[in-house]
C-alpha cells in the first residue's frame, strides 16, 4: 500500500503541558483564552469552568476531554474541586489566522461555531486517555524529544477532533421520541409482514417519514439497518417453524418470503446448518 498525504495546516505555535493541579475549594481562577484551540485531557480530579460568551457554567469530571475553540481573545475563569487534585494534560494550537484561509488550515474549525467561543466536553475515549500516560515517560533527549512531544500533542488533536465529530454524528442521527415511536412501527410492520414486507419508500411512507430519515433513524435506534433487521427476524421465525415441526423447508421459505433454493444458502450461512437438518 502507498500512503500520500499533504497537509496545508499551519501551526503557529503549539504548546503541550500537563500536571496535577490544586487549589482552595471556592477560589475561580481568571484564564485568558487566545485565538485558536485548546484540548484539556482530565484524567482524575473535577472542575467547574466558565467562558465568557459560552453560556453558563460548566461542571467538569474525568476522565473526560474538554475542546474549547476561541475564535478571537476571550476570557474565562476556572475552579478546581478541593476533594481531588485536577490531573491533566492540555494541549494548546494556534493557527495563522486569516478569514477563509484559516479555516482551510484549521483541521477542527468546521466542527465548532467560529464567530464565538465554545467549550464541548465529553468523555475521554481509552485510546486518549492511553496517550495522555504515555507523555510521562519519554524515551528522548534533545531535538528528538522535541519531535516526539510535538508529534504526541499533534496525535491527542487527532484523537479530540475524532471524539468531538463522533459524538456530534451521534447527537446528529439520535431521533426524537415522536420519532421513535413511528419506527417502532415501522419495525411492528415488518415482523407483521415478514413473507411480504413493504419496500422501504412505501414502509417510510406507511409511518408518516421519508426514505432516508426512516434508514438513519432505524440504525440509530436499534443498531441495525432495516434489511439486516428484516432478515434476522426471517430466518429466526423460519427456525422456529422448522424446530417446531410445523412446517417443511419449502413452506418455511415461502412463508418467510423467500424461495427455497436461496432460502437454504442464508439458512446455511446464519445458523451453520442446512434447513433439513432442523427435521
Amino acid at each position: 500500500m502507498t500512503l500520500e498525504h499533504r497537509w496545508t495546516g499551519a501551526i503557529s505555535q503549539l504548546d503541550l503541558a500537563g500536571g496535577v493541579l490544586q487549589q482552595p475549594d471556592g477560589d475561580w481562577v481568571d484564564e485568558q483564552l487566545h485565538h485558536g484551540t485548546k484540548v484539556v485531557v482530565i484524567l482524575r480530579g473535577a472542575m467547574r469552568a466558565q467562558i465568557d460568551g459560552c453560556g453558563s457554567e460548566f461542571s467538569i469530571a474525568g476522565p473526560t476531554v474538554c475542546v474549547i475553540r476561541a475564535p478571537a481573545d476571550a476570557s474565562g475563569r476556572q475552579m478546581i474541586t478541593a476533594d481531588e487534585p485536577l490531573h491533566y494534560v492540555m494541549v494548546k494550537a494556534a493557527f495563522e489566522p486569516g478569514s477563509e484561509v484559516d479555516r482551510e488550515r484549521d483541521p477542527l474549525a468546521p466542527l465548532f461555531c467560529t464567530d464565538r467561543p465554545s467549550l464541548q466536553h465529553i468523555q475521554a475515549p481509552r485510546a486518549l486517555q492511553a496517550l495522555c500516560t504515555q507523555l510521562e515517560v519519554c524515551p528522548f533527549v534533545g531535538a528528538a524529544r522535541d519531535l516526539f512531544l510535538s508529534a504526541k500533542a499533534i496525535e491527542i488533536l487527532a484523537l479530540a477532533c475524532d471524539a468531538v465529530e463522533t459524538s456530534f454524528a451521534t447527537e446528529t442521527l439520535r431521533p426524537s421520541l415522536g420519532d421513535v415511536e413511528r419506527l417502532k412501527k415501522a419495525r411492528a410492520i415488518l415482523l407483521e409482514r415478514l413473507g411480504a414486507p413493504p419496500n422501504l419508500p412505501a414502509l417510510a411512507a406507511a409511518v408518516g417519514m421519508n426514505t432516508r430519515k426512516l434508514t438513519d433513524g432505524f440504525q440509530a435506534a436499534f443498531g441495525t439497518t432495516v434489511n439486516d433487521f428484516l432478515q434476522d427476524a426471517r430466518l429466526n421465525e423460519a427456525y422456529r417453524l422448522l424446530s417446531s415441526g410445523a412446517t417443511n423447508v419449502s413452506e418455511a421459505a415461502h412463508r418467510v418470503g423467500y424461495t427455497p433454493a436461496y432460502f437454504s444458502a442464508v439458512f446455511r450461512k446464519r445458523f451453520g446448518i442446512s434447513p433439513r437438518d432442523l427435521l
